[in-house]
C-alpha cells in the first residue's frame, strides 16, 4: 500500500481522525461516511479493503465522525452532536481533502452518512465530484413506520411472542429514546431488514471484533466507542424523526448516484424513488440491488465496486 496513514484533522474546532489508504496516491479521493448514527468507520478499513478493494482505484478516506470511534475522546465530543454540526464537519473534511489532493472528492455515504453527505454536497458542490448515496435516510417518519410495521408484522407471522411483546410495548413511532429506537432496530435487524443473513447480535459482534482487531483503537477507545453509540443516537433521534429531504433538499448541483437495496426495511425504497424523481441535480441515477437490504455495499460488494468504478469512468446516467 503506497499510502496507509492515520492522522487527526481539525473540523469545526474539534479534533477528528481519518485513515487514508491507496495503492496509488494519484488516484482520485473517495471519502466514506459511515451509517449509524454513532458508528465508527476507521475500524472498517480491513474489511472494506478485503470486500471492495477500492484502494486499487481510489485514495480511500475512512473517517470517524464527531462523537464516533477514535474521534470520541471525552464527553465534550458528544455534547456538540447535531445534524448541523456534522454537516459542517463534513464540509471541513472535504475542504481538507481538496487542499491535500488538489481536486474534488468522490463521496460515498451510507444510510445517515449519505444524508450528511447530501447536505454537504448541496452546500459546497465545488468540493464534491460525485455523491454516491447508499440506503440514504430520506423520510424519517416513513422510515420509522416502515421498520416498525415490518418488525411487528414479521414477529406476529412467526409467532415470536418476545418480539411482539417488546414492539407493542414501545408503540408506534415516533421513537425518540434510545430504548425505543434500539428495540425497533434490533427486531428489524433480526428479521433481515438491515442486512440479509445477519442479526442484531451478529452485527454487534462484527463491530466489536473489527474494533478489537484494528490497531487504531486502544481498549479505552473501544469502550468509549461502544458507549458513544447510544449517546450519539439520543442526540440525533429528534432530527432523524423529522427528516424530509424531498422538502428540505430539493437541489444538489453535483452528479448523484443513489444505491438502494430492494429488501431495505429501514430506509424504504418508496422514499428513494420519490426523492430521485423530485431531486434537481447535475445528473442522477437510482440503482437497485435486488439481493440486498440496507447495506448493499456489504451484501453485494462486487456489484457495488463495479458501480463505483463506472462512476469514476464517467458512466453515470440520467433518470
Amino acid at each position: 500500500m503506497a499510502i496507509d496513514t492515520l492522522q487527526s484533522i481539525r473540523a469545526d474546532e474539534t479534533r477528528q481522525w481519518i485513515r487514508i489508504r491507496a495503492a496509488d496516491p494519484s488516484n482520485p479521493a473517495l471519502l466514506l461516511i459511515q451509517q449509524g448514527p454513532g458508528l465508527p468507520m476507521i475500524n472498517e478499513a480491513r474489511r472494506y479493503g478485503h470486500l471492495l478493494g477500492l484502494e486499487q482505484d481510489f485514495t480511500v478516506i475512512y473517517w470517524d465522525q464527531r462523537g464516533c470511534g477514535r474521534s470520541l475522546r471525552g464527553p465534550q465530543d458528544t455534547a456538540g452532536v447535531s445534524v448541523q454540526a456534522m454537516v459542517a464537519d463534513t464540509v471541513s473534511v472535504l475542504g481538507f481533502l481538496r487542499d491535500r489532493f488538489g481536486r474534488k472528492t468522490y463521496v460515498a455515504g451510507f444510510s445517515f452518512g449519505a444524508t450528511l453527505a447530501a447536505f454537504a454536497a448541496a452546500q459546497r458542490p465545488d468540493l464534491v465530484e460525485t455523491l454516491i448515496a447508499t440506503g440514504m435516510d430520506i423520510d424519517g417518519a416513513a422510515a420509522a413506520h416502515c421498520a416498525y410495521e415490518f418488525a411487528l408484522r414479521t414477529a406476529q407471522q412467526r409467532g415470536n411472542r418476545r418480539a411482539t411483546r417488546q414492539l407493542e410495548a414501545i408503540g408506534t413511532p415516533p421513537h425518540l429514546t434510545s430504548r425505543q429506537f434500539g428495540t425497533r432496530v434490533r427486531w428489524a435487524a433480526n428479521f433481515g431488514g438491515v442486512t440479509t443473513g445477519e442479526t442484531y447480535a451478529s452485527l454487534a459482534r462484527e463491530l466489536v471484533t473489527s474494533l478489537a482487531r484494528s490497531s487504531d483503537y486502544s481498549a479505552p477507545d473501544i469502550i468509549r466507542t461502544v458507549r458513544g453509540i447510544s449517546a450519539t443516537q439520543a442526540a440525533l433521534l429528534p432530527d432523524l424523526a423529522g427528516l424530509d429531504l424531498t422538502r428540505s433538499l430539493p437541489r444538489i448541483d453535483v452528479p448523484v448516484v443513489m444505491v438502494q437495496g430492494r429488501h431495505d426495511q429501514v430506509a424504504p425504497g418508496e422514499s428513494a424513488q420519490q426523492f430521485a424523481r423530485s431531486l434537481q441535480a447535475h445528473s442522477k441515477q437510482l440503482i437497485w440491488f435486488e439481493s440486498s437490504a440496507h447495506t448493499p455495499h456489504l451484501e453485494e460488494p462486487a456489484k457495488f465496486r463495479d458501480v463505483l468504478l463506472g462512476i469514476r469512468a464517467g458512466q453515470h446516467a440520467r433518470i
